[in-house]
Formats: structure tokens, sequence, C-alpha cells
């Protein structure tokens, strides 16, 4: 239910941008990805491994609304609170041997990769600032 509100509030916060951010985030958005599997693939090699996050699924006690044999002070089939059991997927961290040598190989080929993308986020943020020029 949290995260429902959560994305519900990101998405209007979402809405409320203008067409000049949504523009220059769209130009930039490949870079920040880049930028972050070269953070992603330089701790790897300085921890010597990697970490997987793995999904498992467990399960919570919560409140929950039912019908039963609930009704007011025992007259009739009413609608009340009883204990429910509910799915919870959740993650954990599970260390993964690397090869560092592709792990090198990697880190080359992600940065030749953010060069080639740093030129290509510089003509789409022009185009943006021509397109939506501040003021």
């Amino acid at each position: 239910m949290k995260r429902m509100i959560l994305l519900l509030l990101l998405s209007a916060l979402a809405a409320c941008a203008t067409p000049r951010e949504s523009c220059l985030k769209s130009a930039t958005k490949d870079l920040a990805i880049v930028d972050e599997l070269i953070l992603q693939t330089q701790a790897n090699l300085s921890r010597g491994y990697a970490i997987d996050r793995e999904a498992y699924i467990s399960s919570r006690v919560d409140l929950c609304l039912g019908s039963g044999n609930y009704g007011y002070r025992g007259r009739g089939v009413g609608v009340g609170w009883t204990y429910c059991t509910v799915p919870d997927t959740r993650y954990r961290e599970k260390p993964v041997p690397i090869d560092g040598a592709t792990e090198q190989r990697k880190l080359a080929e992600l940065k030749q990769t953010r060069a080639r993308l740093v030129r290509e986020a510089e003509a789409g943020l022009a185009q943006c600032n021509a397109k939506y020029p501040l003021g």
C-alpha cells in the first residue's frame, strides 16, 4: 500500500515537470544509466565479487477486513477485522564471483560508450535549449 501511494505521488510530480525539464531528462537518460553501470562495475572490481539481488516470497500477518461471524454483539453475520496472511516479496543480497578480466573489458567498453553518449547528450541538450529557451 505504501509503495502504491509513493508511485502515485511520484507520477503526480512527474506530471508537474515542464516540457523543458522532460526534454533535458530524456536527453541525458542513457548517460545516467551508463554512469550507474560504470560505478557498479568499478565497485565489483574493487570488491572482487558482484552482488546479486535475489527475490524471495515470504508472508506476513496483517489485519484485514473480512466477513464472518463478527456481528454486533454476536447477532448475526457481519463484517469485521481478522488476521490474514499476506504474501510479501523481499530481496536478499548474494555475492557472485566475477572474472576480473571480463569486468575490466566491460568497464573499458562502458567508458567508450559513455564518451559517445556525452556527445549525443550535448547535442540533445542543445536541441532542448533551442526548443525550450529559458525565460
